[in-house]
């Protein structure tokens, strides 16, 4: 398998552009952390764009996560592949203190991760319905008792869900399913639960508030979507603006959080197909961007949840596109959600059965990387590996 992996460095090197934008995020499995590191770049795709792993590995200074130790890490990967950071046009990630400071030490702009972003705004939606949203998470978690929990399957197949505090989508998941299960809670005939119970104007704040989440739900759907791209963000981001004004705080462009606007706003235009609109810093801050022999494809639509807010924000994608002098701006994505999924997909390879497993000895490491660059290799690669090693 090492030798296998080694093949597909060496593809990888061979057909990596000299130009490209690096997603990277960190995953932590017991007490060990690991970075994945994802390269991006234009390609023919449908989408617009190709990702590549290049590394999921341990930090070589474990004792350190700070932007240094990325820094140094990143380096030791780029120069794997025969890269350097000159080669890099953008990092993104999440919107951390870190990250800034990484990206800064390495010269290159930081594209905030949107879906960070949004969970943030939606952070601030909660905290306005938070004794209510105790109260359900109250109720629900005694529904998961023994006995109550028992009393309520005799009524319905639905169980209770409790909130994960971090994860906004959990309390939403509460929520409808305390919309669902409210009618059966008067027949369980359990003192412990009907003490519980939320009162007519909390119920009706339940509600109002489940509306609301519903409508956004389709906003983290269609940022998760692999061919959303900065522009769509930023029209998603400006229809939610249009909704909630209180959000351009966290979702606006000049927000604090955005930590290269300019950089953000060129890509933006160029997207859009206004690039006559760049200001002089928008344009000195895309100017590695520049490619003359660029093709002039146009974008095709994305397809979207037919839900309200995501609808509107994306109804105006379609556009006819001038010849350009830029490359394919989709190939910089406004998530890292890549990531996400692909540590979502690492988890449930590892398994309760390989958790006394040393991070060193966790040769699952390389079998994910493998499969996700599974298009680098095939069965006549592994049986040449073989021979090799006879």
């Amino acid at each position: 398998m090492h030798a296998l992996c080694a093949h597909v460095e060496r593809k990888i090197a061979s057909q990596l552009p000299d130009q490209f934008a690096l997603v990277h995020d960190g995953w932590s499995h017991g007490s060990t952390h690991y970075l994945a590191i994802f390269a991006t770049f234009p390609s023919s795709d449908p989408i617009g764009y190709t990702r590549t792993l290049l590394a999921f590995a341990l930090i070589k200074d474990e004792d350190s996560l700070s932007a240094d130790a990325h820094y140094e890490f990143t380096v030791f990967v780029l120069e794997l592949y025969g890269k350097t950071w000159d080669n890099v046009i953008a990092l993104i990630g999440d919107n951390c203190s870190t990250n800034g400071a990484f990206a800064r030490r390495a010269g290159v702009p930081l594209i905030g991760c949107a879906s960070h972003r949004f969970n943030r705004f939606m952070s601030d939606v909660l905290a306005d319905h938070g004794d209510v949203i105790d109260k359900v998470n109250q109720l629900m978690t005694k529904l998961r008792f023994t006995l109550p929990a028992a009393r309520l399957r005799r009524l319905t197949p639905l169980v209770a869900k409790t909130n994960n505090t971090p994860r906004w989508s959990s309390t939403y998941s509460m929520l409808k399913r305390y919309n669902e299960i409210k009618s059966f809670l008067i027949d369980i005939n359990d003192n412990s639960i009907d003490v519980l119970r939320l009162n007519v104007g909390e119920d009706r704040e339940v509600t109002a508030l489940l509306t609301k989440l519903e409508d956004l739900n389709a906003i983290t759907l269609a940022l998760q979507s692999e061919d959303c791209s900065l522009l769509d963000a930023r029209q998603i981001f400006d229809t939610v603006i249009e909704d909630y004004p209180d959000a351009a705080a966290r979702l606006g462009r000049s927000a604090a959080i955005v930590k290269n606007p300019a950089f953000e706003d060129g890509v933006v235009k160029v997207l859009l197909g206004s690039e006559a609109s760049l200001t002089s810093v928008e344009a000195e801050a895309i100017k590695a961007l520049r490619d003359s022999q660029a093709s002039q494809g146009s974008e095709e639509g994305v397809a979207v949840p037919a839900l309200s807010l995501a609808e509107r924000a994306l109804k105006k994608k379609k556009v006819m596109r001038a010849p350009s002098v830029y490359k394919d701006c989709r190939f910089l994505r406004p998530t890292s959600n890549m990531c996400e999924r692909f540590f979502s997909a690492t988890k449930l390879a590892v398994g309760d059965r390989r958790c006394s497993i040393t991070p060193k000895n966790f040769g699952q490491r390389e079998q994910m990387f493998l499969r996700a660059n599974i298009h680098f290799w095939t069965t006549e690669d592994v049986q040449a590996m073989m021979r090799t090693l006879e």
